[in-house]
């Protein structure tokens, strides 16, 4: 992709440091058009989010979070270039953004050179700021446990795909096992590893280095 004639996309709801990013972006020479909304629901009504290179995408929306935006802009565009925005550095925010196919994430009180920034997206690259790249170093450091909770290997199985994020329903046709069999596993391992919701099950996982 060019360096130049850049379209960029912001979608943030705080109109102050909307004004701000735009300001920054819009003294660059390289880009060509800046386009804004302030919830999720308005960016898929609009057609032109289709024309964009790259989105800057805040995290906490109105409505849809940016973790929701950037899973579906993932398998609807993936040649769009997202960048999450953000006033909070929680270990699950960056690593779900990544997961779901981010390429920066940026504390809002860290951008840095912002021409520097859509430089190494647009290359192919990924960015992040400061503050969070001392926390995805700091985890990666934690020693890892090997405490298997005593799960079977059916349950591990089970555990595996959930992570994945498969439903019950899903799971009880792809294992050709009833919903209800499916239920039961999902409550043990639930119980076993001392969860409430799929959040605490993934970083449970994460954490203790179960699969």
């Amino acid at each position: 992709m060019q360096l130049n004639n850049i379209r960029i996309g912001i979608l943030e709801n705080d109109e102050y440091f909307l004004g701000e990013l735009k300001e920054r972006l819009s003294s660059l020479g390289n880009i060509s058009e800046i386009l804004t909304w302030n919830s999720a629901e308005n960016f898929f009504r609009d057609a032109n989010h289709k024309n964009i290179d790259i989105l800057f995408l805040d995290i906490m929306l109105p409505g849809m979070n940016g973790i929701d935006v950037v899973n579906i802009l993932s398998e609807k565009n993936k040649e769009l270039k997202v960048i999450m925005l953000t006033n909070m550095n929680s270990d699950e925010m960056i690593f779900n953004s990544i997961k779901n196919g981010a390429l920066g994430y940026l504390l809002k009180s860290e951008l840095g050179q912002m021409d520097e920034i859509i430089k190494v997206v647009i290359e192919g690259g990924a960015t992040i700021t400061p503050t969070i790249a001392l926390r995805v170093f700091a985890n990666y450091r934690k020693p890892r446990s090997t405490h298997s909770f005593n799960l079977t290997d059916r349950e591990k199985q089970i555990l595996e795909l959930l992570v994945k994020g498969k439903t019950v329903t899903s799971l009880a046709k792809f294992l050709d096992l009833s919903e209800h069999t499916v239920h039961g596993y999902v409550k043990t391992i639930y119980k076993k590893l001392q969860v409430h919701n799929r959040s605490e099950l993934a970083l449970k996982v994460q954490e203790f280095s179960i699969l």
